[in-house]
């Protein structure tokens, strides 16, 4: 079959040859990037192998597999599925290299983290240093040091059926289990999120227009998710109420104060875009205390200027206490102010010290990283979320230096706007 230059199939033929070409040059890379390779680079490596090498195309349906790991020197493996996961990186055109979700036939403990069935691959794409998320995790856990429970991450190389897929963060997934959220389901606890992708069982949108989605438990029942909706549509509206600086009847009555605080200044200082309640913000209820928590942190991959839209790739200007609904409200009762420039400045000399943290991560994966551009090629090149002078950072020492001059910036910025104007309007 021949086509015709003028042909209106033409450039239809020439897209899907470079699609072919492109695609056959990456495979031709995978082919070269051994286990052993990746191993001498730094880190362990995860071997999963798919039911008749079948490919995991979607997030919808697990594909049966299994998985081995090295890790301590000892060998653990066993059976597993897994299938695609996440929203913009799983559907985003430029994010090539696809995150996903494993679930092991039987809980186990993968690098060191506690034991469990679910673990999330994060791909960490859109971030071409693959450290927001870790930088996050290391700020809630060593510098606020608050909440029940926190994320943690292991970087591994990561093998599909024999094929080199890329560098990947091991990830712990937010679920209510004993090793993760302890909570009491059975008293009435539950997990959930504000999601603007509203594609899961339980859903609803609250007075002030904010899309929830009760995660856990999941198999709850149409009454036990119109109590939980009742629950959260009071305490939004004591948020809004005209008393709801009131200790007793107002806001206080069912927000967790130090969990709000400390949840905000992670997210305000990394100006975490996702964080104006859009998407990917935890919060839960515990039955023990009778109140709301927020948490834990999650999606930090277009935060720190990796962005170039709605202002969050400039390291001045508030965000979250502008755009989320909840947040600028109670940052209009002096009380709620006054303890976040507390928590801030109770913690602000770690803070200030936290690029060398950012520095120090890089140079323990700069090798697996530069396997990992081997393939994906994205250092250096177009990719979403585009952030500023992306045209000029050509090196991986480039991007941790951007990421870490932003932060200094960030600091600066923040210190000096809560400390002299205050967090208040």
């Amino acid at each position: 079959m021949s086509i015709k230059r003028y042909s209106p199939l033409f450039p239809l033929f020439i897209f899907l040859a470079m699609v072919i070409m492109a695609v056959m040059a990456m495979l031709s890379f995978s082919a070269h990037i051994t286990p052993q390779k990746c191993e001498e680079s730094g880190t362990p490596v995860l071997y999963i192998d798919t039911e008749g090498g079948k490919k995991i195309k979607t997030k919808e349906k697990y594909v049966k597999a299994t998985y081995s790991i090295n890790y301590g020197g000892k060998n653990l493996s066993g059976s597993c599925k897994i299938r695609g996961r996440g929203n913009t990186t799983w559907k985003t055109r430029e994010l090539y290299k696809k995150p996903y979700l494993l679930k092991l036939d039987k809980a186990a403990s993968l690098l060191g983290l506690p034991e469990a069935e679910k673990w999330i691959l994060m791909a960490n794409t859109a971030d071409k240093t693959s450290l927001r998320n870790a930088y996050a995790y290391y700020l809630a856990k060593n510098v606020w040091k608050s909440g029940l429970w926190t994320p943690d991450a292991k970087f591994l190389s990561l093998f599909v059926n024999g094929r080199y897929e890329g560098l990947y963060a091991l990830t712990e997934k937010i679920e209510i289990r004993q090793n993760r959220l302890p909570l009491n389901t059975k008293e009435g606890s539950f997990l959930f999120e504000v999601r603007s992708q509203k594609n899961k069982a339980w859903n609803f949108k609250s007075k002030q227009d904010v899309a929830f989605s009760i995660r856990q438990p999941e198999n709850s029942s149409k009454e036990k998710f119109e109590n939980q909706q009742n629950f959260i549509q009071q305490a939004e509206d004591a948020i809004f109420s005209e008393n709801f600086t009131d200790k007793e009847n107002g806001w206080q009555k069912y927000l967790d104060l130090q969990s709000f605080a400390d949840w905000y200044l992670i997210n305000e200082f990394t100006k975490n875009h996702d964080a104006r309640f859009q998407a990917s913000c935890y919060l839960y209820y515990d039955s023990d205390t009778k109140k709301i928590y927020m948490g834990p942190i999650w999606d930090f991959d277009i935060s720190c200027g990796n962005i170039n839209y709605d202002g969050c790739e400039n390291p001045e200007g508030f965000w979250v206490k502008e755009e989320s609904q909840w947040f600028k409200r109670l940052f209009e009762d002096p009380y709620f102010a006054d303890f976040v420039k507390e928590r801030w400045n109770s913690k602000k000399e770690l803070i200030k010290k936290s690029p060398e943290w950012i520095h120090s991560a890089a140079e323990e994966i700069e090798g697996p990283i530069m396997i990992n551009d081997q393939l994906w090629k994205n250092i250096g090149h177009r990719q979403w979320p585009h952030a500023p002078g992306w045209k000029k950072r050509k090196t991986f020492a480039a991007e941790v230096n951007y990421f870490s001059d932003w932060v200094e910036k960030r600091f600066e910025w923040m210190d000096k706007a809560i400390n002299t104007s205050g967090v208040q309007k």
